[in-house]
């Protein structure tokens, strides 16, 4: 299973281009941090922080909804081994959330872990499998953030509504 957990880290997650606008508005390509980040209106540092923030939010609400074949993919090039492993006097790495997104998508991923030790399901093709729930999560998510943000466009606007998202969550 660390083999797996090894593999998946290595790998640069994709989400649906009609949600690249919530990535421009909401989070900084490339970083910023504490007074930089606030001087450009963002409410998350990277690109990676709102993509974690969006699968964990889609992940509490069962929200899984797969990207359709018919939208373009993209990704801010940035492998999940290198998201927040650096710590910093504002916060500390972020190995822990990376472990425990995996864990969460191995309990909620449809695979087979003793066919897979026995070598009769390939290490590959579950990566994909593990990479497409991490995706579909985070469209969700994707998702709730954008239909909140037509419901009301001041809604990201308070400093607690991020924190009151996740907390109205189903399935907490």
């Amino acid at each position: 299973m660390n083999n797996l957990f090894e593999k998946w880290k290595t790998k640069i997650p994709k989400y649906s281009e009609v949600h690249k606008d919530l990535f421009a508005s909401l989070s900084q390509k490339f970083g910023a941090e504490g007074e930089k980040k606030i001087n450009l209106g963002k409410h998350f540092s990277t690109n990676y922080e709102l993509y974690t923030y969006s699968f964990f939010l889609g992940l509490y609400n069962d929200e899984y909804s797969p990207i359709p074949d018919n939208e373009k993919k993209t990704d801010f090039s940035h492998h999940i081994q290198h998201w927040g492993s650096k710590s910093s006097a504002i916060r500390k790495d972020f190995t822990n959330l990376q472990e425990n997104m995996f864990i969460a998508l191995i309990a909620k991923t449809d695979i087979n872990l003793i066919d897979l030790e026995k070598g009769e399901l390939d290490e590959d093709q579950t990566i994909k499998l593990i990479l497409k729930t991490m995706e579909s999560y985070t469209n969700g998510g994707l998702i709730l953030i954008k239909e909140k943000l037509e419901e009301n466009p001041n809604y990201f606007l308070q400093p607690t509504s991020f924190l009151d998202i996740i907390l109205d969550s189903r399935n907490l």
